[in-house]
């Protein structure tokens, strides 16, 4: 037992010595570009690998395996540090000028960074803009006899949307956040979201303002005449017709009878059916027709 004790204690003694030696251990970190510029695209910004060493004491290698390797990936936000272009696309980035981030992420030294690389390189790339129209997404079920008064009207219909001319091109609408209401029956105005189809776009509309107009809604029935086309001498039976629609309360006493108009579809006469279909030429706006009683009709040709 005694034995065993001093064998640890000169194993810990042992090893505070190791610990206090130099070492040089090198390392791989991915970096992540983030912030570049508002008209500008980032291609991949996460392919980008920083090589580097450290050298000092064991104990600093020790506490950086144990703690600062679970942060595996290094940030690097373009609007805090100095780059160059090289070319139409390429950029590059000085690791010299690294040296202050890592010593304090890693809690070390300038001086104890040996770089492997003098630069990093990335491609940017100017972004094109696109207008694009915005598409709604919306599921909404109504309170039984409501519904929309009118189409859903929203604000701004287009939006202006930056990225790659190439992914630009490919997009037609921007659709928004989902839309999802039950059992309505009041109007209501609210915002959405604009859901753009890839991180690399870019809009400075984050929000769209929807106004959805409801009403309550009866079913009403008139009786109409139904009408021939001209010259065609023709004698109807029944000449008159049934339509059932749906109409706004709002809008229940402007409706008339008159302002509907129902002909008889002749251009199978020539065939000599023994029915004629029966059609609406004319129906007053925001009404919704149910349906039309009956649906054909006999009929005669009189001799002029």
């Amino acid at each position: 037992m005694v034995f065993l004790f001093f064998l640890l204690l000169s194993a810990f003694f042992w090893l505070l010595i190791k610990l206090s030696d130099h070492y040089t251990v090198s390392y791989t970190y991915p970096v992540r570009l983030t912030e570049a510029p508002a008209d500008m695209f980032i291609q991949n910004p996460e392919t980008n690998v920083l090589r580097f060493a450290i050298s000092s004491s064991g104990y600093n290698i020790l506490r950086i395996n144990i703690f600062n390797n679970r942060k595996h990936r290094f940030e690097l936000p373009l609007n805090e540090i100095v780059y160059r272009q090289i070319n139409d696309k390429t950029y590059a980035i000085s690791t010299s000028q690294l040296r202050e981030r890592l010593s304090q992420q890693f809690k070390l030294n300038e001086t104890e960074f040996i770089f492997s690389d003098n630069e990093l390189y990335f491609e940017m790339e100017k972004l094109t803009s696109k207008v694009i129209p915005v598409k709604l997404e919306a599921a909404i079920k109504f309170r039984k006899e409501f519904d929309l008064y009118d189409t859903i009207s929203y604000h701004p219909e287009s939006i202006e949307v930056f990225g790659p001319a190439n992914m630009l091109d490919s997009i037609q609408t921007i659709s928004t956040s989902l839309l999802k209401a039950e059992d309505i029956y009041t109007s209501f105005t609210k915002k959405l979201k604009v859901v753009l189809p890839h991180q690399s776009l870019k809009t400075n509309t984050s929000q769209i303002e929807i106004k959805v107009d409801v009403a309550r809604f009866t079913e009403v029935q008139f009786e109409v005449p139904v009408h021939s086309p001209e010259n065609s001498n023709l004698k109807l039976f029944p000449d008159v017709a049934n339509i059932y629609f749906s109409v706004a309360m709002r809008d229940y006493s402007l409706v008339k009878p008159d302002h509907f108009f129902v002909e008889v579809d002749d251009s199978r006469l020539s065939e000599r059916p023994q029915y004629l279909s029966l059609r609406l030429a004319n129906i007053p706006e925001k009404i919704k027709v149910l349906r039309l009683s009956p649906e054909k009709v006999e009929y005669l040709i009189v001799n002029p």
